[in-house]
């Protein structure tokens, strides 16, 4: 007979390793979006201009 306590224990770690590894992951991923968003802002750049005019050829 299969030892169901054993095979429960493997899954529920498997299963916290894996939510540990989503949330590290979306923690650098915010990380990455935040220093991307402040060096946009940062920028010493003329912002784009748009306009309904059709450019002369």
């Amino acid at each position: 007979m299969a030892d169901y306590k054993k095979l429960y224990h493997k899954m529920f770690n498997a299963v916290t390793d894996a939510e540990k590894l989503v949330s590290q992951a979306a923690g650098l991923m915010r990380t990455a979006q935040q220093e991307c968003e402040e060096t946009y802002m940062n920028a010493d750049e003329t912002p784009l201009r748009l306009t309904d005019k059709q450019l002369e050829e």
